[in-house]
């Protein structure tokens, strides 16, 4: 009776800490603001650095390139900040990027219709979703094992139906998603990058479903106590990674209506390092949608400063790790505290 009584009282405090329950106690420390804002702070040194250096950084048609280069990254680094959020990540995201365009392409030389070969690609997807959330669920292994295996497994298939090749889309219009400008200089895929990011930030903060994915990573055990459907929402975080990974590669696939097996090599860190950038804790319970835009902005800001410096490729790449290292540590130290 003592250790139920205890485990409702942890259930209890777990939940009233839990973002978006404005229950919770406001933290005062001094390190929060350091916390909250790190990402911030590091996009206005590199839009200040950018501005000393280059005299087109700032320009309005450089500015949007950026967004539109980081649309399909964030997308995928949305899906990775719902798993973030519950202390696990999906190492299979790269493989789900290839493959679903690869999958949409193939509906399309087959004779399906525009909607209809984007619905497959997403089904595939989240057909891969629901397969890593079940392994974990079942059998209890490291999704971080569990979803390598799944990024092996995918690829290779790629592989296979491509033939090692690149497929190219047999629908004209199926370029628009891509390419396609909203009032002739705002592309549909940033467009579909912050909206994505608006309704995960809304179903985080104000539904059931997101405070249980919040107590998942504040305290799984207390989650429990508390009669939240912990094994649903766990595996609806699986689906909806890849299923927003799908919708990337579907989006990346429609800019050059064509596709091939590796068309998502690297996201898989990429995404992980753009929603810690923004905030969301490696280990569980902290962070958001909004978060991660400024994280992926902070990563293409970066990369196109880089690039406009004329920066060796592999000193890009250092630089990329070193900062996801950085943050990393910060991370570690700031949960210390």
């Amino acid at each position: 009776m003592v250790d139920t009584v205890s485990e409702a009282g942890l259930a209890q405090s777990t939940l009233q800490r839990a973002p978006g329950n404005s229950s919770g106690s406001v933290r005062t420390r001094w390190y929060e603001p350091l916390r909250n804002h790190t990402a911030l702070i590091l996009l206005v040194v590199l839009l200040i650095a950018g501005s000393l250096t280059s005299d087109v950084f700032l320009t309005p048609r450089n500015l949007l390139n950026i967004l539109w280069a980081i649309s399909i990254l964030g997308i995928v680094a949305l899906g990775q900040t719902v798993l973030l959020l519950t202390c696990r990540f999906d190492m299979s995201v790269a493989a789900v990027v290839g493959f679903a365009g690869i999958v949409t392409v193939l509906a399309q030389i087959n004779g399906f219709g525009l909607y209809s070969s984007i619905a497959v690609g997403l089904l595939a997807g989240a057909g891969i979703g629901l397969l890593n959330g079940l392994l974990v669920l079942l059998t209890g292994a490291n999704p971080f094992l569990v979803t390598l295996g799944t990024n092996l497994l995918v690829y290779s298939l790629s592989l296979s139906l491509t033939q090692s090749k690149t497929l190219y889309a047999t629908i004209p219009a199926f370029n628009v998603l891509g390419r396609g400008q909203l009032f002739g200089f705002l592309h549909v895929s940033v467009v579909a990058f912050f909206l994505l990011a608006l309704v995960l930030e809304f179903l985080l903060r104000r539904t059931i479903f997101g405070r249980t994915v919040f107590v998942i990573g504040f305290n799984e055990v207390a989650g429990r106590f508390s009669g939240l459907r912990i094994g649903a929402t766990k595996l609806a975080t699986f689906v909806m990674c890849s299923s927003l990974a799908a919708l990337a590669g579907i989006i990346m696939t429609s800019r050059t209506n064509s596709t091939v097996a590796n068309a998502g090599f690297g996201m898989e860190f990429d995404s992980i390092i753009a929603a810690v950038l923004g905030g969301t804790s490696l280990f569980g319970g902290r962070g958001g949608a909004l978060r991660t835009i400024v994280g992926v902005v902070v990563l293409g800001v970066m990369n196109n400063l880089l690039v406009l410096l004329n920066v060796p490729t592999e000193a890009q790449q250092i630089a990329k790790g070193s900062v996801f290292l950085l943050v990393v540590w910060a991370d570690s130290m700031l949960r210390r505290n």
